[in-house]
């Protein structure tokens, strides 16, 4: 089961902030504008090159999971996570973004940049509550990954990811309180033997050492802010995966060997648990 509790208020940003990067996968030079918006709104993303109309950050407006988050209908808007985590960390709950591509830039591969913007931006509280989600006992599992979430004081994620040796598994842990220092530093990783295989399928083509950390069959092949960096990017995910729910979340969800899709069916259980309460 999953009820609701409100906190006392949502959080919006004072002033607008843009930033500017390379698209992960498309390579594409983008330009982000982050506003404030009004309570209740949410979050939602515009494609000004493309159309007026709103893209929500929601679960049903996901079309893709291959390798970060897409959004949209005729209109897409891709990898938002990174973008959504940030929000999430920093408790906003309402948040304009303008795009002018088909993905947000991947800055350096983590959220720090965007949590950086978001503060450069004020964030401040509104006179409205905010929803809150007490999490329950429930479980998921998408092929050899699995998910659970359990009752607690506070918002909890514990993750575990298990990388060829040298590297083997790790876990990682932290609260939602600890985002800024413990979780938005970490950034997108992967292998150097899949990378010929993303660019084939039209992916990666903004990847480099500079917004990826890289693994390759001795280990990481650039410095890693963290030693269990990978893990903690999962963390970072999950979160602003979990953020298309759009409610604050409280109590503890433990997660091994997943991705997004997985993270996507956990948001599902926990909206349907929510809505039978």
């Amino acid at each position: 089961m999953a009820a609701a509790t409100v906190e006392r208020s949502q959080r919006t940003l004072r002033e607008e902030v843009t930033l500017a990067g390379i698209g992960i996968h498309t390579g594409a030079a983008v330009t982000v504008l982050l506003a404030g918006a009004p309570p209740g709104t949410g979050v939602h993303f515009v494609r000004r090159d493309q159309s007026a109309t709103a893209i929500p950050a929601g679960v049903a407006w996901v079309r893709d999971t291959r390798r970060g988050v897409t959004l949209g209908n005729a209109v897409t808007v891709a990898s938002v996570e990174h973008l959504l985590s940030a929000a999430a960390g920093l408790g906003i709950d309402n948040l304009h973004v303008s795009v002018d591509g088909p993905e947000l830039p991947a800055l350096d591969g983590s959220a720090a940049g965007y949590v950086q913007a978001l503060e450069t931006g004020g964030i401040i509280e509104q006179d409205a509550p905010a929803l809150v989600i007490e999490l329950g006992e429930a479980e998921v599992v998408l092929g050899a990954g699995r998910a659970v979430t359990r009752a607690a004081d506070r918002f909890h994620i514990t993750y575990a990811v298990d990388l060829p040796p040298p590297l083997g598994a790790q876990v990682a842990a932290a609260d939602l309180g600890a985002y800024r220092e413990a979780i938005a530093p970490a950034r997108t990783w992967g292998f150097v033997h899949e990378y010929p295989g993303l660019l084939s399928e039209g992916l990666a083509r903004g990847a480099a050492l500079q917004n990826v950390l890289v693994i390759g069959a001795g280990g990481y092949l650039n410095p890693p802010r963290f030693p269990d960096e990978p893990a903690r990017h999962k963390i970072l995910d999950l979160i602003g995966d979990l953020a298309l729910l759009g409610v604050r979340l409280r109590g503890g969800v433990e997660v091994a060997y997943g991705g997004h899709a997985l993270h996507l069916a956990l948001a599902r259980e926990i909206a349907r648990r929510w809505r039978d309460a």
